[in-house]
């Protein structure tokens, strides 16, 4: 299947790895679903069941799995990867299923019960309906004759930050697709990066990092190179390592520079500062709220030598008068 978007390319990269499914489905599946199944034994399946037409808006990934009281059952987890909810998900999860169904009998396999997960990373609130019954107007005398089945629901938009559930890579996956439609994506890739950077080994978190950049990049998103480059400076002196590959730096200088008009050298400097203090300001907004004029005079009193300290200054602090306090001492 050719992938058609970036969101669709960086969740199949990321669920692919068994780990991070399992991790995925025991956090998010509902909690008698999840004794049922033997989680280890999950498997990736090759097909997509999602129409040609409909790949812009869903992407699929489709897994068997033992139960522990015996037999196999499936989980078919349906990305969709619109800004809205569509109304009929449902209607196309029972398409679905259908041809998964399909499938079983033409390899001369028993039919098995399908567990369909919805993921959605949209900014509003999921209000679809969940039954596939309520999609179809009809008197209680017909129930018998309409199809009844419920959907599990990870909905990204009703999830605070902090309520997020899983290992490091699975709460840093979630977070990435919970804030690239949303504004100031660069001030929440320092949790995401910083929550890479704990996996071990140093290996795997370097590509997840760059796994991730790649994403960040490609979506649509108001993230720039410049507001990644100073993530990755802060973070790396926080590790004292470099957080990305010689050959992802080169990639980050030149991927989103080529066809630019730069200017002149000195410009480009002076672009670069203003960038890490505006990223600062961002920063202290995120953590604090608006910064008052104390404050932003303190911010723009940085030097050029004293902005990654100041950025450290605002992610360590618990208080904006903690950070005035700090530069304060930091400038004099």
């Amino acid at each position: 299947m050719a992938m058609s978007n970036p969101h669709d390319r960086y969740f199949r990269e990321v669920f692919a790895d068994p780990a991070v499914a399992q991790d995925l489905l025991r956090n998010y599946l509902p909690p008698q679903i999840v004794a049922a199944l033997d989680l280890q034994t999950l498997e990736l399946q090759q097909d997509s069941f999602v129409d040609e037409e409909l790949r812009q808006h869903f992407s699929d990934m489709l897994y068997t799995v033992q139960r522990k009281g015996g037999g196999v059952a499936l989980v078919y987890l349906l990305f969709e990867h619109k800004s809205h909810a569509e109304r009929l998900t449902s209607f196309q999860l029972l398409r679905y299923l259908v041809r998964i169904w399909e499938r079983l009998l033409r390899n001369g396999e028993p039919l098995a019960p399908i567990i369909p997960l919805v993921f959605y990373h949209g900014v509003e609130t999921w209000n679809a309906p969940r039954n596939f019954a309520e999609l179809i107007d009809a008197p209680q005398e017909f129930a018998m004759y309409v199809p009844r089945f419920e959907y599990a629901l990870l909905d990204l938009s009703a999830v605070p930050e902090d309520d997020i559930k899983g290992e490091v890579l699975l709460r840093a996956v979630l977070l990435a697709f919970r804030s690239v439609l949303r504004p100031n994506v660069g001030i929440r890739l320092f949790d995401i990066v910083r929550l890479l950077s704990k996996l071990t080994p140093e290996r795997s978190a370097l590509q997840y990092i760059e796994t991730l950049l790649r994403y960040l990049v490609a979506a649509p998103s108001d993230l720039t190179v410049e507001q990644i480059r100073n993530v990755l400076e802060i973070v790396g002196k926080e590790k004292q390592t470099m957080l990305i590959s010689p050959a992802a730096q080169q990639w980050l200088d030149e991927g989103r520079q080529e066809g630019r008009e730069e200017g002149r050298e000195q410009g480009r400097e002076e672009g670069q500062v203003q960038g890490k203090r505006q990223m600062l300001i961002e920063l202290v907004t995120y953590r604090f709220g608006a910064p008052d004029a104390a404050l932003l005079a303190a911010l723009e009193a940085c030097s050029t030598e004293q902005l990654s300290a100041a950025s450290r200054v605002v992610l360590d602090a618990s208080s904006a008068a903690e950070v005035l306090d700090q530069l304060t001492r930091m400038t004099q």
